[in-house]
């Protein structure tokens, strides 16, 4: 997939879900990119930045997509820090049925103790810090089962 093709595909993830906001904006280029955040509105009568998450694959080669697991972004493909470190008040992840609305900040603190658990082991697993070759990137595999685990999610059915 192009890295146009993986854009588009993301504003569709990212318009599907502003249909539950009130008074959805998105973010500029520079927010996007830097700030890490695709769009604000209301939610529950509150503004809020989200940064929304369509569904991976475990392998970029996959043929389908997975719902177990999500990858965090600790350090982007630039060697700066991902969306995990961003201003996002909330992360969305695409779920098969629903989307996972989870405090970003909160599933940043979860995510570093537990990569600091594992003794910030190397390699392509669960809780483990995996950068592809080539790449500044600094990703991890962390299960949706323990994700919503936690305090402050929200799940929002998408019909």
């Amino acid at each position: 997939m192009s890295w146009q093709s993986f854009r588009e595909q993301g504003k569709i993830v990212e318009k599907s879900f502003s249909k539950f906001l009130v008074n959805p904006n998105w973010a500029n280029k520079t927010q996007d990119i830097f700030e890490h955040w695709d769009l604000e509105g209301e939610l529950n009568g509150t503004l809020l930045k989200f940064d929304v998450k369509g569904m991976k694959k475990t392998n970029r080669l996959d043929a389908d997509y997975q719902d177990d697991f999500a990858w965090v972004e600790g350090t982007n493909v630039r060697g700066n820090p991902g969306w995990i470190k961003g201003k996002a008040d909330f992360i969305v992840f695409e779920r098969t049925s629903y989307w996972l609305l989870v405090n970003r900040e909160e599933l940043l603190n979860f995510v570093t103790n537990k990569i600091k658990e594992n003794n910030n082991k190397k390699g392509k697993g669960i809780y483990m810090v995996y950068q592809r070759e080539g790449r500044k990137d600094k990703i991890t595999m962390v299960p949706f089962q323990d994700i919503e685990q936690l305090t402050h999610i929200q799940k929002i059915d998408k019909k």
